[in-house]
């Protein structure tokens, strides 16, 4: 210190640079704090998408199956036809 009591030139940059740690020190806390919520946002934006990519693919995977019932009795109906016009054709004598 000089005689006015105020702090002499070499004790300012001691002071100095622990403050400036502090708040390099500060900063990187907000700044993984942003990231680590710009990581949870976009997570849950994933995990939103995810969602409802399966909500659609369900509704695909129902649609799908009730086709697929559809076209069996379908094939069902076709083949039961199919072995009635044999046993038909199986009946009328043929000419030869």
């Amino acid at each position: 210190m000089d005689y006015w009591g105020t702090p002499t030139s070499s004790t300012i940059p001691a002071m100095h640079g622990k403050d400036e740690r502090e708040l390099k020190r500060q900063r990187r806390k907000q700044s993984n704090r942003e990231s680590a919520r710009r990581s949870r946002l976009r997570k849950q934006a994933e995990c939103d998408e995810l969602a409802q990519r399966a909500e659609v693919l369900n509704q695909e995977n129902a649609s799908l199956r009730a086709e697929l019932s559809r076209i069996k009795s379908e094939y069902e109906e076709i083949r039961s036809e199919n072995a009635s016009i044999k046993e038909r054709l199986g009946e009328i004598p043929r000419n030869e």
